[in-house]
């Protein structure tokens, strides 16, 4: 039989006592709602949540695995195991989300580094083009999450990140010197 299903196979498990929802990409539909911040999000056959807020289990080591959509109060409805194989305005939808909660400047040059009322001064660029932020205290504010990956909190709480350290040209990795 073909089509929409009318009923659908609950998966679940539980973790640490609670009881963990897992989704397949056919069983959910992300709608835009007019004028919305966030998406709706239906499982299919069952419900639909309003204002779906989805969030990366994994952001950095697998962001298409494990999506979690949460409702507009903060309530966890399940956990998407994968992104791949969702409709195409679904997935449009998803990845618009997503790409707007983790966005990460990646820093392609460090054009100048330097210790300005107890802050780090950085002025680099990245793939939208000049910008310039600030450091509180580096041993704290930055992560080397796999060799050669920095991961760099901003005082204003934007993220930065320098994909592989040694790709930056001379003048940059001089200058990170000062701070490695």
């Amino acid at each position: 039989m073909r089509g929409r299903r009318t009923c659908l196979c609950i998966h679940t498990e539980s973790v640490s006592g609670t009881t963990v929802r897992y989704f397949e990409p056919n069983e959910i539909r992300a709608f835009r709602s007019p004028g919305a911040l966030h998406p709706r999000v239906e499982v299919v056959d069952e419900y639909v949540i309003l204002s779906a807020v989805i969030k990366r289990a994994f952001p950095l080591s697998n962001p298409n695995l494990y999506v979690s959509i949460l409702d507009g109060a903060g309530k966890e409805q399940g956990v998407l195991r994968t992104t791949h194989g969702l409709d195409a305005e679904s997935m449009a939808i998803f990845n618009e989300q997503l790409d707007r909660r983790y966005f990460t400047p990646h820093i392609s040059r460090i054009d100048g580094l330097r210790s300005e009322a107890g802050m780090w001064r950085f002025d680099v660029q990245t793939q939208r083009g000049a910008t310039r932020f600030y450091v509180r205290n580096w041993r704290d504010s930055a992560h080397e999450t796999t060799p050669g990956r920095w991961q760099i909190m901003s005082v204003d709480g934007a993220r930065f990140e320098i994909l592989k350290l040694e790709d930056l040209d001379v003048k940059s990795l001089r200058l990170m010197d000062q701070l490695l």
